[in-house]
């Protein structure tokens, strides 16, 4: 590939395969496009491709681990819209029949809306549902530390492999 740059200030102009015959500064690289992602990272100095900048890199590993993130959310929770908010109402509703000495089940819809379907009667339904949000909630820890440790880590990379190392860490969560 050949890179044609302003030898004013090193900035790649444009990038092209093959030997067309264009005026202008160019170097010969074997890269691919691919291989230099966002051109703005990048010049030529003294005639050598050189990585003048990591902040292209540091954006594509920020949108990869909000990807990661968003799946490994997905994976534990039924991704609809209203749905956390329904989890929470559960939990409350959970909460509040299992502090009350006599409930009445007509006062708690979700409850009675689910009881017999999830689980036979209400206080079996109530232990579920506060089970479920302390499984969810320690699963949201995990996740949540994973994602703010990434984080820290992309920003903190001093070099590509820094950054595809921080990125590695994303893999166990997600088989």
């Amino acid at each position: 590939m050949r890179i044609w740059y302003d030898p004013a200030d090193g900035r790649i102009l444009c990038t092209l395969t093959g030997t067309p015959d264009l005026p202008g500064e160019y170097i010969e690289t074997g890269l691919t496009a691919e291989d230099l992602g966002d051109l703005t990272g990048w010049a030529v100095i003294g005639g050598e491709l050189v990585r003048i900048s990591l902040e292209p890199l540091r954006q594509e590993a920020r949108v990869a681990l909000t990807a990661a993130i968003t799946r490994a959310r997905a994976g534990l929770i039924t991704a609809l819209p209203g749905q956390d908010m329904i989890y929470l109402a559960k939990e409350a509703e959970a909460r509040a029949w299992v502090a009350a000495t006599d409930p009445d089940l007509a006062t708690f819809p979700l409850l009675s809306a689910e009881t017999g379907i999830t689980a036979p009667d209400p206080d079996q339904l109530a232990q579920l549902w506060l089970n479920m949000a302390d499984l969810w909630r320690s699963a949201a820890a995990g996740l949540e530390a994973l994602r703010l440790s990434t984080q820290a880590a992309i920003a903190a990379a001093g070099s590509p492999e820094d950054i595809t190392a921080a990125l590695a860490a994303l893999t166990p969560q997600e088989s």
